[in-house]
């Protein structure tokens, strides 16, 4: 009896800790004063996004894990694509405007263990953006403000 109670009261903690996604407006963002870098040696496939920028959510909502940043790769298929190391994203936003600076591998970084399949898909020259994304459910996400395209420098 004491082991159906705990599982019942861990069911109920956790129902009740989930968040409804559909409870938020899509808020917009915008980004300014981009400035990016690229640090490349193809021949240890090494490649790395270095960018900054600033933005500001509009209609921002001050629930945790809402909001998250990217480096979006184009797919020649129109679609873009990105990766990241383990589960944890390396870009939350947990304030309507500031400003961020990260570090982003390519998926040509060795780091990435990119399969040739996704490698194949990649839009050559590299092509890229910057993006802010709203959580839209557990596993899903809207992107809601994002920069021009960026023509990478490094010559494949």
């Amino acid at each position: 009896m004491k082991k159906i109670c705990t599982l019942s009261l861990a069911l109920t903690l956790a129902g009740c800790a989930s968040t409804d996604y559909s409870e938020f407006d899509m808020s917009t963002a915008a980004l300014s004063n981009i400035v990016v870098k690229e640090k490349a040696e193809l021949e240890q496939r090494k490649h790395e996004i270095q960018v900054s920028f600033d933005y500001v959510i509009n209609g921002f909502h001050a629930d945790e894990n809402l909001y998250h940043c990217s480096v979006q790769f184009l797919n020649t298929d129109g679609t873009s694509m990105t990766s990241i190391k383990g589960r944890k994203l390396p870009c939350r936003i947990d304030a309507s405007e500031g400003n961020i600076s990260i570090n982003w591998p390519s998926p040509l970084d060795k780091s990435r263990n990119s399969p040739k399949e996704v490698l194949s898909t990649i839009k050559y020259p590299v092509e890229y953006f910057v993006a802010i994304h709203q959580k839209t459910g557990v596993k899903t996400n809207n992107i809601i403000g994002k920069s021009d395209v960026i023509l990478s420098k490094i010559k494949i």
